[in-house]
C-alpha cells in the first residue's frame, strides 16, 4: 500500500462555506495521493453566528482552541495557534498551506529560518485605498513572502497585492474564493418554482453584516430615491451588526418603513428561500477583500449590483453581462439602474442566468480546489 503525503492546511475557524471547499480539496488531493489535514485556530468567536454540523467534514481536522487576540479593528480577530509547532513536528507534512499573513504564517516563517519548511500563503489581502500600513508590517510581509514556496490568491486583486510585495508571478495560483455554487443554484431554483406568480411587489435584497465598513445607509439612500416615484418594491436586509439600530432609525425618520424589512442574521439553510423571492441583489460595501455573498447571489441567478469597492467585483462582474459594477455613492445612477431592472424583467432575468452560469462554471468548488492542487503539486514536486 502506497502511503499518502500529508498536506496541512491552517486556517482560523470552521465555517459553512469553507467546509464544502475543503471536502472537495480533500477529494482531489486523494486522487493525487495526498492526504489533507486541516488545523482550525478555534471553533469560533462571538461575532460569527454560524450554525453547522462538524460531521459534514469529510477530511481530517483538529481544532487547537488557541487564544483570541482582539485587534483595533473590531471586525478582526487573530489567533495564537498555540501548539502548532508540535502538530507540524508530529505530522511532518510535505506541504503546509497557511491563511494569509496570520500569526500562523509568522510561526512558519520563523520555523523556515532553522528548518526547511514548504509553506504556501493562501491570501485574500488587497491594497486598501487610503490605508496606512505600518512600515514594520510591510517588511514582515515581504519577509514571509520571500521564504514562501508558492501562493494561492483569492482573485485578481489579491494576486496583484502579492506581486507588489515581491512574490514570484510564476508561483502564484488563483483559487477563486467561493461557496457551494451548486447548492445555491439548485435550492433557489427549486424554491423559485414554488413562488406565487400573482402580481406582487418587486424585491431587492442586501445580505451582509450591518457594520460601519459596509455602510448600508447608502442602500437606504437609494430606497429613498426610488420611493419618490414608485411604491411597488421592498428591500430585504439580511444580516445583523452594530449599525442595525442606526439603520432602523434612518428608515423611520425617512418614512421608509413600508419599503424595508430587517430580517436579522440568517443561516446558510435560510438563504435560498430569501434569494428565491428576490429580483435584484445589492452588494454595497466601502471595502471588502472579496465578497462571498456576491457568489451566492450570482449562483442563485440574480442580477447583481456589486460595489467597485469589493475584490469579487473585478473577477465576477462583466458589466452589463453578468451584473453591474457600481459605486453606491452615486445614488441617482443606482436608482436608475434598479428601475431598469424592475421594469425590464426579461432582460434582467437573462443577466441573472448568465451570472449563474458563470459562477457555477468559473467559481465552482471544483475549480477553486483545482487551484489549490496545482500549487500543492508544484511545491511537492520541486
Amino acid at each position: 500500500m502506497i502511503s499518502l503525503q500529508t498536506v496541512l492546511l491552517i486556517t482560523n475557524i470552521p465555517t459553512p462555506y469553507r467546509i464544502p471547499l475543503f471536502n472537495e480539496l480533500s477529494r482531489q488531493l486523494r486522487a493525487q495521493r495526498f492526504a489533507l489535514k486541516v488545523v482550525f485556530g478555534a471553533r469560533g468567536y462571538d461575532r460569527r453566528k454560524w450554525q453547522f454540523d462538524m460531521s459534514e467534514c469529510a477530511f481530517d481536522y483538529v481544532v487547537i482552541h488557541s487564544k483570541k487576540i482582539k485587534c483595533s479593528d473590531r471586525e478582526k480577530v487573530s489567533f495564537t495557534y498555540a501548539g502548532l509547532g508540535s502538530i507540524i513536528d508530529n505530522l511532518r507534512p510535505s506541504v503546509i498551506i497557511t491563511n494569509g499573513f496570520s500569526l500562523a504564517t509568522v510561526k512558519l516563517w520563523l520555523r523556515s529560518l532553522r528548518i526547511k519548511t514548504n509553506y504556501i500563503i493562501w491570501s485574500g489581502a488587497v491594497k486598501q485605498k487610503g490605508e496606512a500600513i505600518p512600515w514594520w508590517r510591510i517588511i514582515q510581509r515581504i519577509c514571509m513572502i520571500k521564504r514562501a514556496s508558492a501562493f494561492i490568491a483569492y482573485g485578481t486583486n489579491a494576486r496583484d497585492y502579492l506581486l507588489s510585495s515581491g512574490a514570484d508571478p510564476n508561483r502564484i495560483w488563483i483559487s477563486i474564493n467561493t461557496v457551494d455554487t451548486e447548492y445555491f443554484k439548485e435550492e433557489t431554483v427549486k424554491l423559485r418554482k414554488l413562488r406565487a406568480t400573482v402580481t406582487r411587489k418587486k424585491r431587492l435584497i442586501y445580505i451582509g453584516e450591518l457594520s460601519p465598513r459596509k455602510n448600508v445607509v447608502k442602500v437606504l439612500d437609494v430606497v429613498k430615491a426610488l420611493a419618490i416615484s414608485r411604491d411597488d418594491f421592498l428591500l430585504d436586509i439580511v444580516g445583523d451588526g452594530e449599525e442595525r439600530l442606526r439603520l432602523e432609525k434612518y428608515v423611520i425618520d425617512n418614512n421608509l418603513a413600508k419599503f424595508v424589512i430587517f430580517h436579522g442574521h440568517k443561516q446558510k439553510a435560510d438563504m435560498p428561500a430569501l434569494l428565491a423571492c428576490a429580483d435584484c441583489f445589492l452588494f454595497q460595501t466601502d471595502f471588502d477583500i472579496w465578497g462571498l455573498v456576491l457568489v451566492e447571489a450570482m449562483a442563485a441567478g440574480l442580477p447583481c449590483l456589486s460595489s467597485v469597492n469589493a475584490g469579487a467585483t473585478y473577477d465576477l462582474i462583466d458589466d452589463g453581462v453578468t451584473g453591474f459594477a457600481v459605486d453606491f455613492a452615486e445614488t441617482e445612477k443606482i436608482a436608475k439602474k434598479i428601475n431598469w431592472i424592475m421594469d425590464n424583467p426579461e432582460e434582467a432575468h437573462q443577466i441573472g442566468e448568465t451570472a449563474c452560469k458563470w459562477a457555477c462554471e468559473k467559481a465552482s468548488l471544483f475549480e477553486a480546489a483545482r487551484g489549490f492542487v496545482s500549487a500543492i503539486s508544484y511545491v511537492a514536486n520541486r
